[in-house]
Parts: structure tokens; C-alpha cells; sequence
């Protein structure tokens, strides 16, 4: 190993070239196991780009050499990340714009196509080198969630405000009639498909919880998680790459994992600290084996959390208590986190502007280190009446115009949301 400790493996770009030479893979994953493992925190920096909230954000596939992103202002942002990082290089703004919000993206198999959907009650479809529209599919509410099947591109799934989830083939008429799989009264707030059975799909409802469904077996769950509290809001869902668990996020509870035929929870996630109840949020696993899971929090940091090997571990409620990494950084709430198990880079966002990356690997402009020794610049929650002064002086209210194009905070954004985590908290102390 002394050859693979060098100053070029400080950076995921020599690392990443070295292990293309080395020609064992075997062992370069093994190191970049015990690198991660052996880390108390990450190197972070901010990419910016946004001139608003950023909802969504996800890794191209086979090696995640692009991000694309989208939020508040939207536009649906496409991020080489090699030159990102490295060179400061702006990312392309697909011609495709949507009317309002947009809150979820998704890349089929072979990364030539984004799909996007949003406040705007319709889905995008993208060429990504074109990056010209190639069709657009309409809803009748929100679109909250996308995912691409793994086995056919032509063919994805949307989760609606309406409480639908549609199945949808991109090969028929768009203003045609799609394939209901699943619709309550209460809306879908995430679908995902199985990425080794994907007849299977898992989502989470606003009221009732986190479920699975058949293809095959539309209009009725094959599986309610969570036993006789599966009644539940969830907001966000995930397999992990082997379709044999299910990570999910319920409101104002810890993160649960589920095995994939079984209603009780294998695990709960907390920590002090962590709570999710002002925004909608998603989570994702991480590592060479699926063995963490991440969530953003409203105390604004970002939890990293290992899965016990121990089946019993947690007594009997199953609750790990205490993160194995908290990452401190952001300035307001944490909504959304995907991880690169190619490069082991952690992307997360929320109600701030920018784009956040963290990585065991210092980059260049990167901040902080990997043993929690430099201390982060925390703020100050805005007070409600900073934020109606904020609200006043801005001379728009509440309503919000990208016209400017800043890439700047916006103190009257960040004090919006701190004045939901205020209420929160009050909430907690009148109880």
C-alpha cells in the first residue's frame, strides 16, 4: 500500500487515474473503504450556478461524470463535474424551462436523456447534448418524483400531488392515457423502481407511508412498511443498488430501513440534533456496499449514518443512536444528498443557492479537512422580526423573481426557513 498513500492521492482526479493503472480494482476499492471509514469529516465546496432554492439533484449513471440540478428558478442545470471542480467551469442550462419549481430530475441508462418535473404539473423530457426538449408529459398536479426503469428507457414512473403514481412510455402519444399504478387521496411524494426487480416499486405517501407495489398488480400494495404504524407520512424512498432494502424519510421521525419482504423496520436512524420537519427532503445509501445512509436535517447539517452488522443491534427499537459523521457546512436546511460510489462525492442542497460537494479527497478551493479539526463558521438564526423587515424592505412581499440572476444568498430566503425551524422548535417546547 506504501505506493497508493502519495500527495496524488489527495484528489479523486489522481486517485482515479492511478486505479485506472494500477488495474486491480479490488484493492482501490478496498482503499477507498477504509479512506472513508477512517474519516470524522469531509473536504467540502460550493458549486454556483442557481439563482434559487436547489430541489433536486442527481449523478449521471456508470460513473456519475455529470450532476444535473434544479430548484426554484427553473432551469435545469447539467455540471461536468471534472471541470467543475478543477476549473471552475459553469454548468450548461438545458432549453427546456419550466414554469414553476422544479423538484425532481432523473437520467436514463445511458445519461443522453434528463427527465424533469416540478411545481408546473409536467415532466420534461431532455437531450442532453442537444439540449433541446424532446417532449413534454402533463399532469394535473405537482410532480414530485421520477424514476427511470432500469430495464427500458422508454419507460418511467412519476409521484403527484394528486395522489397518483403514473407509469409512463415515452415511445406513445404524450397527451395519451398512462398506466395508473397506484392513487389515494393524499399525494405520492416519492416512487422509485427496483433496480434488480423492476416490476417492483417502492414509494412514500403523505399519509400513508412507505409501500410496494407490482407492475403486474396495479391499484393495491403488495406490502404496507412499518407494521401498525405504516400509517406514516414519508416523503422520500430508496432501494439500494442490490433492490434487497428500502431507505425511507417519514416526517418529524429518523430514517428507517426496511428488508425488502418484511413490514417491520431493520433499523432506525437517529441523533442529536436531526430532525425533518419543515421541507420535503430525500435520502440515499452510500458506500462500496450500501453499508451507510444520508439525510439532511433541519438543524442544517448533513448525517451520515453506518448500518449495523449486527441484525439485533439497537435493542429492541432497532434505533441507532449516534451518526458515524455529521457534516457541517450549510447554512440552512439540508433537503437533498446523492452519492457517488465511483468517486465517493457526496452532492447535497437545499434552501441555499449553492450546491454543496463533499469528498474524502481534497479538491481544489475545497474547505475544512477529515478529522473535524477546523472549525465551521456557523450563523445566527434570523429573529421573526429581521424577517419581516427583510419581507418589507424588499418591495416584492413574499413572492420571489429570478430576473436578476444572483448567485448570491438571499437573506430574506434563508429567513423565511429559519423562521419554520423557529416555530418548530417553539412548537417542541410548548408540548
Amino acid at each position: 500500500m506504501k505506493d497508493l498513500t502519495g500527495c496524488g492521492m489527495r484528489s479523486s482526479v489522481g486517485f482515479l487515474s492511478r486505479r485506472e493503472l494500477t488495474g486491480q480494482p479490488l484493492m482501490m476499492e478496498e482503499f477507498q473503504r477504509r479512506r472513508l471509514a477512517g474519516c470524522t469529516s469531509l473536504y467540502k465546496k460550493n458549486m454556483e450556478g442557481h439563482f434559487g432554492c436547489v430541489n433536486a439533484i442527481e449523478f449521471s449513471n456508470n460513473g456519475g461524470e455529470w450532476l444535473v440540478s434544479g430548484g426554484d428558478d427553473r432551469r435545469v442545470l447539467l455540471w461536468h463535474m471534472e471541470k467543475a471542480i478543477h476549473s471552475h467551469s459553469k454548468p450548461v442550462k438545458l432549453k427546456g424551462e419550466h414554469l414553476s419549481n422544479i423538484f425532481c430530475l432523473a437520467f436514463d441508462s445511458t445519461n443522453k436523456r434528463v427527465f424533469s418535473g416540478g411545481n408546473d404539473e409536467q415532466v420534461i423530457l431532455h437531450d442532453v447534448e442537444r439540449r433541446e426538449t424532446l417532449n413534454v408529459f402533463l399532469h394535473i398536479d405537482a410532480v414530485y418524483s421520477l424514476s427511470v426503469s432500469p430495464v427500458n428507457d422508454n419507460v418511467f414512473a412519476s409521484s403527484s400531488d394528486d395522489g397518483r403514481v403514473l407509469i409512463w412510455d415515452t415511445r406513445e402519444p404524450s397527451h395519451g392515457e398512462p398506466f395508473c399504478l397506484a392513487s389515494y387521496p393524499s399525494a405520492f411524494h416519492s416512487v422509485m423502481f427496483n433496480p434488480v426487480e423492476p416490476r417492483l416499486l417502492a414509494t412514500a405517501n403523505s399519509k400513508e407511508g412507505v409501500g410496494l407495489w407490482d407492475i403486474r398488480k396495479p391499484r393495491s400494495s403488495l406490502l404496507r412498511y412499518g407494521g401498525s404504524m405504516s400509517l406514516q407520512s414519508a416523503m422520500s424512498v430508496r432501494f439500494n443498488s442490490t433492490g434487497t432494502q428500502l431507505l425511507a424519510l417519514r416526517r418529524r421521525l429518523p430514517p428507517v430501513l426496511y428488508e425488502l419482504h418484511s413490514r417491520l423496520p431493520s433499523f432506525q436512524f437517529d441523533n442529536q440534533g436531526y430532525f425533518n420537519s419543515c421541507t420535503m427532503k430525500s435520502c440515499c445509501f452510500a458506500g462500496d456496499k450500501d453499508q451507510y445512509i444520508l439525510s439532511g436535517s433541519d438543524d442544517f447539517n448533513l448525517y451520515m449514518w453506518k448500518i449495523p452488522n449486527d441484525p439485533e443491534a439497537g435493542g429492541p427499537g432497532r434505533v441507532v443512536n449516534g451518526a458515524f459523521m455529521v457534516l457541517k457546512g450549510h447554512r440552512s436546511i439540508v433537503n437533498q444528498v446523492r452519492f457517488n460510489p465511483h468517486t465517493y462525492m457526496i452532492c447535497s442542497s437545499g434552501v441555499e443557492k449553492v450546491i454543496k460537494l463533499w469528498s474524502p479527497y481534497q479538491q481544489p478551493d475545497s474547505e475544512g479537512d477529515l478529522e473535524s479539526r477546523v472549525e465551521d463558521k456557523s450563523r445566527s438564526l434570523y429573529s421573526h422580526e429581521e424577517y419581516i423587515n427583510l419581507v418589507l424592505n424588499s418591495g416584492s412581499g413574499l413572492s420571489h423573481d429570478y430576473i436578476t440572476q444572483s448567485i448570491e444568498e438571499d437573506p430574506r430566503m434563508m429567513a423565511f426557513f429559519d423562521s419554520l425551524v423557529r416555530r418548530e422548535i417553539e412548537g417542541w417546547s410548548s408540548d
